[in-house]
This record gives C-alpha cells, structure tokens and sequence, in this order.
C-alpha cells in the first residue's frame, strides 16, 4: 500500500469513566478536522488519578464504550489495555498498534491542549515523538499561548507531528458525572441513553457514601467518629431545612475531620485537598464545605454554612448553651449563622484557643447581610 492510501486513525485513550458525549464530541471534531478515516477508543486498564475509590472495572468500562459508539462506522473500542498485565503506558499501547497495523496505516494520538504541557515528559516521549503524530484538541476561551508555545517547543526539539485543533466549548467532567449518578441526579442529555441504560443495570456508581463511612471509621478514634455521624445526620436535616444538596452535605460531612491531626485551623484544608486526591471528587461546594468548616469564611454557600451549622450543633455536642443555640436556629440561615459564629468567637476566645481572622471576616460578611436586610 502506498503512503498516500494509508488509512489515517485516531487513537483516543482515557478511563472513559464514565464515557459522555463530551468525549463522542471530541471524537468527531478530531475525526472531520484531520481527516481520519476512523477513531479507536481504548478504555485505560488502571486510572491513574484515583486511589481509595477505584474506578469501575475495564470490562464495564470497555461494555459503555462499546455501547456509546454503536452504529456509528467511524468509531471502533479496543481492549487492548484492559487485557494487558503491562502499565497503561501510551508507548506500550501505541507500538503494539503499530506493530498490528505495520504500514497499512498512520496513527494519531489524540489528547487535550493540557496535557501538551507534560508531553515531553512522558514515558518513552522520544519514541512517541518521533514515530506518531498528535492531535491536541484546544478548547474554546481556553488561553492558548502556553499551549502554542509547548507545541512549538516540542516540534523543534523532536521533530513532532503536534497539531492544536480548536473544539468546541463543552465542559463535561467525568469526576462530576461520577458524583451525579451517586446521588441519583438526572444525567439524560449528557450520557448516551444505553451508556445510562447499562450503569443502571450493572448498579455501578453507587458505593461512594460506604467508600467515606469506611475512610472516616479507619482513621477517626471511636469519640471524632462518634462526633461524625452526629455531623452527618445534622447536615442532612439542615440541608433540607435550608435547601441545600443533601448528597452533597452527607460527602462533606463524611469526610470533614478525616485528618484531624493536621490541627485544629489545618486539618479542614487538608481534608479538603485529600477528598480530591483520594476519591476525585472536585466539586467546589463540597471541596469548599470541607476546607472552611471550621473557620467559616465570607461569601460562604448554603452548603458551606449547613456543614458548619451541623459540625457546631450536632447531637453529641454538649457545651454550655449548645441546646438553647440549636432551638434559635430559624428559616434564615443568614440570621441563624450569625448568631452561631458569634457564639463561637465568645467561646473560642474564652479558651484561648486558635482562632482564624477569616471567621472575623465571616462574621462581617453576614452583619453586612444583616444590615441589608434591615434596611431594605
């Protein structure tokens, strides 16, 4: 065959976990920008970024794939990776599709403009490099100068094939899709209606809150996780009092005092940045809910104040005053944290214990609110 009639295919990898139409998106946009004759979707066998929730198996992860892609020509799965002993590495991945394709075809790898930044220095990079061509899908409003400028720093230094396509703005993550369905939230128009058909079946997605229990009971002694699932059970009750996400508030909950012994102002910003790295969760409100727990901060959500307002009145509390604060809480969650954070400045300055000018600045923040509301 001669160079010219060389099929031209795309290899698009990931944990497709799940697989949305973010992803099928991309996949076409690659597909009519370059000119390729069809796209291969590999479902990683091991997710690198997750380590105490694991993602959903290969072989779910291959069966939504392949259920995604259905009916379409273009689009092929592979379970090259999720039936190898070896490490997901791309160049492990890419010269056994070489060596399979041999000069029938030429094969791009497809990425986003993010990872250009670290693609030097992936494993084997100078074999990848010099024998593949890459496509970096660039997002609209997305600041191309660090981008444009890796890609000619790496054209210059290996003599890459490094193409920037723009796409189409559409931001799906699948850390949030993975935190939707377990809360049981409407995921149709976002998931292809199979994809959805299968999860639902399988009943994947639906273990993150026994995840957490586990987590806290592992590391809190038997009082700190006495005083959690007081914690708990309060944000949920005052998460629906106020109108919050009670799925959201019970994860917050869950997972607030896990590393309590980062200290008393350290241990919510630490929680917070280990919920990401343990279980990929990064939804701002929950992430923001856990690092602020204790010093509250201004411009909080309702989230933010639930968690607080359950970690200060939960039921096993027992400080002077805790039972007259708990019945002056009212239907304005302004009013009614208000009144909580004072009473926590009088008790905390009574102790001479730590105490955080952010929750100074919180207090501030809500007599503003306060005066507002008095004043029309």
């Amino acid at each position: 065959m001669s160079k010219k009639d060389k099929q031209k295919i795309g290899i698009f990898g990931g944990s497709f976990d799940p697989i949305h139409y973010g992803h099928l998106i991309l996949a076409e946009q690659m597909r009519e920008l370059a000119g390729l004759d069809k796209i291969i979707f590999i479902p990683a066998r091991v997710s690198p970024f997750k380590t105490a929730s694991a993602p959903i198996s290969g072989l779910d992860r291959y069966e939504m794939v392949k259920l995604a892609v259905a009916g379409e020509p273009a689009f092929e799965v592979s379970d090259i990776e999720i039936t190898s002993e070896e490490v997901s590495y791309t160049s492990n991945t890419m010269r056994r599709l070489s060596e399979q394709y041999g000069d029938s075809a030429k094969l791009y790898f497809i990425l986003g403009s993010d990872s250009i930044l670290k693609l030097d220095k992936w494993h084997e990079a100078d074999y990848l490099l010099k024998n593949f061509s890459f496509l970096a899908g660039l997002r609209k409003g997305y600041n191309a100068d660090e981008a444009i400028a890796k890609r000619d720093e790496i054209v210059s230094n290996f003599g890459a094939d490094l193409r920037l396509c723009d796409i189409p703005e559409l931001e799906i993550s699948s850390s949030d899709l993975r935190l939707r369905l377990q809360g049981g939230k409407s995921l149709k128009y976002v998931i292809p209606d199979p994809v959805l058909d299968y999860i639902r079946e399988k009943k994947l997605y639906t273990g993150l809150i026994d995840e957490l229990k586990a987590f806290a009971r592992e590391r809190e002694n038997d009082h700190r996780y006495k005083h959690t699932e007081g914690v708990v059970k309060a944000a949920k009750e005052y998460a629906k009092r106020y109108g919050a996400d009670v799925f959201k508030a019970e994860v917050a909950a869950w997972f607030h005092d896990t590393y309590k012994e980062a200290g008393p102002l350290g241990h919510g910003p630490k929680a917070a940045e280990e919920i990401q790295k343990q279980f990929g969760i990064n939804d701002p409100d929950i992430v923001n809910a856990i690092k602020y727990h204790t010093t509250s901060r201004p411009g909080m959500s309702t989230l933010e104040m639930v968690v607080k307002m359950a970690d200060l009145l939960e039921e096993n509390r027992n400080y002077p005053d805790v039972e007259k604060l708990r019945k002056a809480m009212t239907d304005d969650l302004d009013e009614s944290m208000l009144l909580l954070l004072r009473e926590e400045q009088k008790i905390l300055i009574g102790r001479g214990q730590p105490y955080d000018p952010l929750t100074d600045e919180a207090v501030a923040w809500l007599e503003m609110i306060h005066e507002r509301k008095i004043n029309g």
